[in-house]
């Protein structure tokens, strides 16, 4: 399994809402994880972080428990990953002192475990979760946000204006006592590609252009490195996080790559996507 994973700040942010995890919790298990956090539950500690490794230590105490891998039908480890976001949820509410009329923080998740060749998506937030199968990308996830228009510069530039509306999420994990995460279901196939990727990088890349730099990429870190490379020439509002990952049905997989600044420079210069880089604004709507 070939896995990278990359980060870029966006212009109007002082620290990093994101993380992300790949890795393996139990033999033939990988996951996969975003999320994109707002607010922090005191002494700088930040939602997004804290969630991701909620969900990704109670798989582990499964594991130890009862084997992630003969989990059985895709129904169990529907449920399985399911108890997991219900955990990170219920644990992050907790802390965050969050009740029915005030949101201290919360996050954007959306997670992939692969067992074997299933794939179990869990999705709360406005991070996504795609499948590059024979050149079609299809989005796995469904955007938990109202958007609102947000106010554009119009001047002779390429960078956005501070936005001045913001989009709702009207569900996320840690704001609410009960998560209703959405759960889906993919039989992989081989040659399928995943990448999750958190809002500030699908307002900056629309889904043609992610298809072709996925098909087009040598590698999983030279992909991470294009998109991350279109999303600074475009003047990425929000920080963006990505996770691409390919040769998904061997079972063990390689360690999580992060481009390195050499491979980010090649990106945005002599390692361009299929389609020319088009630089336009993001949409600078969005949590």
């Amino acid at each position: 399994m070939e896995v990278a994973v990359g980060t870029e700040l966006g212009i109007w942010q002082r620290r990093q809402s994101d993380a992300h995890l790949a890795e393996s919790v139990a033999p033939n298990v990988t996951l996969f994880a975003l999320a994109d956090g707002f607010g922090e539950l005191g002494r700088g500690v930040a939602a997004a972080p804290l969630a991701l490794g909620m969900l990704r230590d109670y798989l582990r105490r499964r594991h130890r428990a009862a084997s992630l891998g003969r989990a059985g039908s895709p129904n169990g480890l529907r449920q399985i990953l399911k108890d997991a976001l219900d955990h990170a949820n219920a644990r992050l509410y907790a802390q965050s002192g969050s009740h029915e009329d005030f949101v201290g923080s919360g996050t954007s998740l959306t997670a992939v475990m692969l067992v074997g060749h299933h794939a179990l998506v869990g999705h709360v937030g406005d991070a996504r979760a795609y499948l590059l199968r024979l050149g079609r990308l299809d989005v796995l996830t469904s955007d938990d946000a109202m958007f609102a228009d947000a106010a554009m510069t119009h001047a002779k530039t390429a960078l956005p204006a501070k936005p001045r509306t913001r989009g709702l999420l009207w569900r996320s994990l840690g704001t609410q006592a009960k998560l209703e995460a959405s759960i889906e279901h993919v039989e992989l196939l081989a040659g399928d590609q995943l990448v999750l990727c958190t809002d500030g990088i699908h307002r900056c890349v629309d889904d043609d252009e992610l298809a072709d730099i996925l098909t087009d990429a040598d590698s999983a870190s030279d992909a991470v490195g294009r998109v991350l490379a279109i999303a600074k020439a475009r003047g990425n509002v929000d920080n963006g996080s990505l996770i691409v990952g390919r040769d998904l049905l061997i079972a063990t997989p390689a360690a999580a790559t992060r481009p390195s600044a050499s491979d980010a420079e090649s990106a945005g210069s002599s390692c361009r996507p299929t389609k020319p880089i088009r630089v336009r604004p993001c949409s600078s709507a969005g949590p």
